[in-house]
């Protein structure tokens, strides 16, 4: 078994400014939703994680201090400009485990393999989309913004990998809808 993570000291590592230079309004999550969101996550050393929207970089910053050098972050943006900016950042800051691919990460995800994690800087109406469903591996966890549901849900995907189990809701509005 892998070592915890620590996902409260990798957040206080990285510094949100270095990733608020030049970002446009509403194009990152605040700090403190993103530790929230990444505690839920229940991080190893060494995970493979999802991201879907990159925004600033910044919550990829924090995941790629928490999984260490032995993970991977791999990381969607749909606007071209946003996803070369935080590549950018990403850099400068040292993060050479984290990839970040332009696409609709909403209709697919980066090839590679399953991941042990996911997590969703934009919300969903109500149902999870199918690809980041069967991106995680079986037993794996998602951490999703569900609107129906008012807040942030921490989804396991269960052992025969066919369904999705809702484990935990955190109350919060999220301002990036998009399906």
């Amino acid at each position: 078994m892998r070592p915890r993570a620590d996902v409260v000291g990798a957040h206080a590592r990285t510094d949100p400014e270095h990733y608020q230079r030049g970002a446009g309004e509403g194009r990152s999550t605040a700090p403190d939703v993103v530790l929230t969101m990444l505690r839920l996550l229940d991080l190893a050393r060494g995970a493979v994680v999802l991201e879907i929207g990159t925004g600033s970089g910044f919550a990829a910053g924090v995941l790629s201090r928490a999984v260490g050098d032995d993970g991977t972050v791999r990381s969607v943006e749909l606007d071209v400009e946003v996803a070369a900016r935080a590549r950018r950042l990403l850099a400068a800051d040292g993060r050479a485990n984290v990839s970040v691919s332009v696409r609709d990460g909403l209709r697919t995800v980066p090839d590679g393999g399953p991941v042990d994690r996911l997590v969703a800087f934009v919300s969903v109406a109500a149902a999870v989309p199918e690809c980041w469903i069967g991106a995680v591996r079986p037993g794996g966890l998602l951490v999703v913004p569900v609107r129906d549901r008012r807040g942030v849900v921490r989804f396991r995907r269960t052992a025969d990998g066919r369904t999705l189990s809702p484990e935990r809701t955190i109350g919060a509005a999220f301002g990036r809808p998009h399906l």
